[in-house]
């Protein structure tokens, strides 16, 4: 059975708070392994799709951080593994690199899970039964809706240059296409939330005080549950780590042990 998708919102906040609420590297990566088994089994999200974006997202991130911080780690305090000119690979800047990676790339592994699993119907509907402001709900949904916005464009904008003579499984001719097509994408974009805008003013958007969603999604006491359960669970995680009675092991402890 499919969640509800007030549930999916919970669980994707609650995956947010603990990725960047728990200073250990386990938690990101449990939930970067969660999303990789979720996205491959799950039949309404395109894998390839999915593990692209993880992979343009989070990959120059992991060369960013690996560079800067494992190569040119600060301070005299250090424990040196290896010396390269200037840089010098250092336990704490490894550390450090794997712990901001491995957040980036859970953060972007569970967002675009929820981009690609769901569309702006549901997300608005979670979030009026979430109890958030209309106009927040409406903007959240109007940018998922870019998403499908783009890929349509750009893909348009690839085979017409391509019906053309462009080459257009080359890189480098998409890079120099890009501008183009971003350019065309931001046209279309305002135009239609424009568009939109006026014709949800004219049938009285934000006239009723308790909206009623766009379709029916049924829920019982589980699912709220799971929503409760999660929340609390992941605070009292965040809380008890906070205070020191979480003992997982952070970063630099665990290249410690590989190196020992």
């Amino acid at each position: 059975m499919r969640l509800h998708p007030a549930t999916e919102l919970v669980l994707l906040g609650c995956a947010l708070l603990l990725v960047y609420g728990v200073p250990s590297p386990l938690i990101p990566a449990a939930v970067l392994i969660c999303a990789v088994v979720t996205a491959a089994a799950s039949p309404r999200v395109r894998f390839r799709s999915w593990l692209l974006t993880l992979v343009v997202l989070a990959g120059p991130m992991l060369v960013m951080v690996g560079i800067i911080q494992g190569l040119f780690y600060p301070g005299e305090q250090v424990e040196v593994l290896a010396e390269f000119g200037p840089a010098a690979v250092t336990v704490e800047g490894v550390a450090l690199a794997i712990q901001l990676w491995l957040r980036v790339a859970a953060m972007v592994a569970v967002c675009a899970l929820f981009a690609f699993g769901s569309d702006p119907t549901r997300a608005f509907d979670g979030l009026l039964t979430l109890r958030l402001p209309l106009s927040l709900a409406y903007v959240c949904a109007a940018a998922m809706s870019l998403i499908p916005l783009a890929q349509h464009r750009v893909r348009a904008a690839l085979t017409a240059r391509s019906a053309r003579g462009w080459d257009t499984d080359r890189l480098l001719v998409r890079l120099r296409l890009l501008t183009g097509v971003l350019t065309g994408l931001l046209v279309t974009a305002i135009t239609q939330l424009d568009q939109r805008h006026d014709a949800l003013s004219q049938r009285g958007f934000g006239q009723a005080a308790h909206p009623t969603p766009a379709r029916f999604y049924p829920q019982g006491a589980g699912q709220r549950g799971l929503r409760w359960g999660a929340v609390v669970g992941s605070a009292l995680l965040v809380v008890a780590s906070l205070a020191g009675l979480l003992p997982l092991p952070s970063a630099t402890e665990i290249l410690g042990v590989f190196d020992a």
